[in-house]
């Protein structure tokens, strides 16, 4: 059973109704007209709390059942001592008239409520009214940084460390501490915690678990990196895919010098065998040179002084050498020196075995969740140069317009412009000024192309918005955006050879207050309904959004790592909230269609929350000031577009693509596995999941998802088990493949694996 309050769309008139999942699944919901604190500050007299049920069910009508849910506290609210008193005194009153009250549990209650049943609608998929609760929509974009690091820790956990870990380290050494992180995520997961409704305070904690989750996750991923690094039987530097498809990417990778042929790889930069790093008064030069051997270079192996003139050089060696000295050594030798000759140069000369180059290369193909060596391989679309502004690979050409720091994709134009309108709402909503300035074209562009080619190709744009500084009221109560900061936005561009899509990072300084400031995006063709990931599944959404009295229904949906639209795809890190704008119509109106996609890329206000507001009369928290919300501090946001007008790009493979890159690994060689295979072969599902089976060594624990819509068949090469419940209780056995209904979710245990690849015994 589910019991709900918010998103309960005005279509419903019953106390309850059955709320079906995409899979054709449902389950009983109940229905909470008023919310979760109908019986919030319980009097302690019996004849009041009669009075307010009454007064209850008089006004809730057809939402109230046969039985009374009367929930006895709200958000931070303790039990009131009289609680079992008034209690016992109602029921008492109540019998007289042949009813009764008591305090029970929610189960309870619906037991009954469920017995009593006659024929409950039905209500599919996600509940986003605002008709007679406050949605608050605005909570997708409120704090973009919480919303980034979310994206990170989650990323970091589910699509790297858990499966990295799970598949390369089967003794789970490590699973203490991926608990660990997932309970700082779990904590985040309370909703004034990920929606950052909170005093700056929480807000700071919050960010800090998130820190610590990833950072974790990152650890634990690392480990298991070591695990696989020793496991090769060839010596060099392989791939592994934290994924379940097989892949070829543009990776980074250091190569001998002699290795960085110009048609397959792009080198960044050049080490040679020596190689001056820096100059260093003698004050400084102690505590920078032990920084160098303790932290930058700890291969080191031997240090020699060597003085020429006023200069005295520290020659960072990798091997042993006569006459040199060990690292603590020298740094007490340095620091003797520096002592005595306060006017001398430290000049520290970093030392290698042979020059290399540390460059960008086109992968081999890497199976899903398997390994590869890292072979540079020649790109069949390489980058190029195009124009003046511009950068081609063949499959898709982009190319930016000076005038207005817009970008095109192919014939797509227009894209990137960067619309600012004001916000003078809260943590919760957006609501913009009654005097409103905005602002969608830049005073100034300044375009360069950085890189070229062949594998990786950038273009920074720096755009120049003049923005009001702020909002104010003014004596007359009226809002206005007021005074001026020229805001910089710097947007980079990078094209990768073989890929048909463009990644975009944008960074600013930010500055603005009280704002609103979006990407819009045109489409390839006009539509009226967008497609976005959620949990388990993509949603679709029509242009318009039901409100209600006490909120806007505002159409600016969240999305999870996509959404796509009119043939365009977009992937994103954290940037939650999209909206389809350029209307041709009313949004409700049949037949209205949409010209432009318009991601939310930062919504600072300074309220935690306030009272009555255009887009809002009540207010959904405290009204406090805050100045965490304006966001006053540097951002990073980055997003991936494709044009993609048949739907033929698979949106999950390319948020893995872009977000969760092959892993570069080093290794020493002599390991038990061949040059190539796969440790799980999963097909014809989305992988959500891969988990080391507590109770069972060598066993996983897999969960996935039909995305597409249509039946799908579930292959798991050399892999038996069963099929388990969310609790690990078996449902059935599993033999290698099964047939999925469309959108199903499937939690599978599965038999330590037995094929040759396990072994090692799989050659490439």
């Amino acid at each position: 059973d589910a019991v709900v309050w918010r998103g309960v769309p005005a279509v419903l008139q019953a106390p309850a109704f059955r709320w079906r999942a995409p899979d054709g699944t449902s389950v009983r919901a109940e229905y909470l007209p008023s919310g979760y604190f109908n019986g919030s500050d319980m009097p302690d007299d019996a004849d009041e709390l009669r009075e307010r049920v009454d007064l209850f069910c008089a006004l809730q009508g057809p939402f109230v059942g046969d039985q009374v849910l009367w929930m006895a506290g709200m958000d931070h609210e303790v039990p009131p001592a009289h609680l079992p008193a008034v209690v016992r005194s109602l029921d008492e009153q109540l019998h007289a008239d042949g009813g009764a009250a008591h305090i029970g549990s929610l189960q309870e209650h619906l037991s009954h409520a469920a017995a009593h049943d006659r024929g409950l609608p039905t209500i599919d998929g996600e509940l986003r009214s605002g008709a007679r609760a406050n949605l608050l929509m605005g909570v997708a974009s409120n704090r973009v940084d919480v919303k980034v690091a979310a994206a990170r820790a989650e990323r970091a956990l589910e699509r790297l460390a858990e499966p990295l870990d799970s598949l390369w380290q089967p003794d789970r050494r490590w699973a203490p501490l991926l608990e660990l992180a997932w309970l700082g995520v779990i904590r985040n997961a309370a909703h004034d915690s990920i929606c950052a409704c909170s005093h700056d305070e929480v807000v700071d904690a919050v960010l800090h678990r998130y820190a610590e989750s990833t950072r974790t996750a990152t650890e634990v991923a690392d480990r298991a990196v070591g695990a696989a690094r020793a496991r090769m039987a060839g010596a060099g530097t392989h791939l592994l895919n934290p994924s379940a498809r097989e892949r070829s990417e543009v990776v980074e990778l250091t190569v001998g010098s002699t290795a960085a042929s110009p048609a397959t790889v792009q080198v960044l930069e050049d080490f040679p065998v020596e190689q001056e790093l820096h100059v260093t008064g003698a004050a400084d030069a102690p505590i920078v040179v032990a920084r160098e051997l303790l932290m930058e270079q700890p291969q080191t192996s031997s240090v020699r002084l060597q003085r020429a003139d006023d200069r005295l050089e520290v020659h960072l060696l990798p091997w042993q050498e006569d006459g040199a000295l060990g690292a603590a050594d020298a740094l007490g030798e340095l620091g003797r020196r520096c002592a005595a000759e306060e006017t001398l140069h430290v000049v520290t000369v970093l030392h290698r075995e042979q020059p290399s180059s540390r460059v960008l290369a086109r992968s081999p193909v890497v199976p899903g969740y398997g390994w590869a060596p890292a072979q540079a391989t020649e790109p069949d679309h390489p980058v190029l140069a195009h124009g003046a502004d511009g950068l081609d690979n063949g499959l898709v050409a982009v190319e930016v317009d000076p005038a207005n720091g817009t970008w095109s994709l192919g014939d797509l134009r227009g894209l990137g412009r960067l619309v600012d309108g004001g916000d003078v709402g809260d943590t919760y909503n957006w609501c913009p000024p009654e005097i409103d300035q905005v602002v969608d074209r830049p005073s100034a562009v300044r375009v360069v192309r950085t890189e070229t080619g062949p594998l990786r190709g950038r273009i920074e744009i720096e755009s120049d918005l003049s923005l009001p500084a702020g909002a104010s009221r003014d004596a007359l109560g009226v809002e206005a955006r007021v005074g001026q900061v020229v805001q910089t936005v710097r947007t980079t561009l990078e094209l990768h050879a073989d890929e048909a899509f463009v990644r975009v990072t944008v960074e600013l300084d930010h500055r603005v207050r009280d704002h609103r400031l979006r990407v819009h995006l045109p489409l390839p063709r006009r539509t009226d309904h967008s497609d976005a990931e959620c949990a388990f599944s993509t949603v679709r959404r029509p242009l318009w959004a039901e409100g209600g009295p006490n909120e806007w229904g505002v159409p600016t949906y969240p999305s999870r790592r996509f959404v796509r639209a009119g043939g365009l795809l977009v992937t994103h890190e954290g940037l939650c909230e999209y909206e389809l704008v350029d209307l041709d119509g009313e949004p409700e109106q049949h037949g209205t269609s949409a010209g432009e996609l318009a991601l939310t890329l930062v919504r600072a206000t300074g309220w935690l929350s306030r009272g009555p507001m255009a887009s809002r009369p009540l207010p959904a928290g405290p009204e406090d000031r805050l100045e965490g919300p304006q966001l006053q501090r540097p951002l990073r946001l980055r997003y991936a577009v494709a044009v993609d007008p048949h739907a033929t790009v698979d949106a999950h493979e390319l948020a893995d693509r872009v977000w969760s890159p092959l892993v570069v690994v080093d290794a020493p060689g002599g390991g038990d596995l061949g040059p190539t295979g796969s440790l799980l072969q999963v097909r014809g599902a989305e992988v959500d999941a891969v988990l080391a089976d507590p109770e069972r060594p060598g066993g996983l624990v897999l969960r996935v998802h039909e995305p597409a819509g249509h039946d799908a068949t579930l292959v798991v090469e050399g892999r038996t088990g069963a099929v388990v419940d969310l609790l690990g209780r078996e449902l059935g056995p599993f033999d290698g493949t099964m047939v999925l209904r469309p959108h199903q979710i499937v939690t599978l245990r599965l038999s330590p694996d037995t094929s040759p690849s396990a072994s090692g015994r799989l050659a490439g």
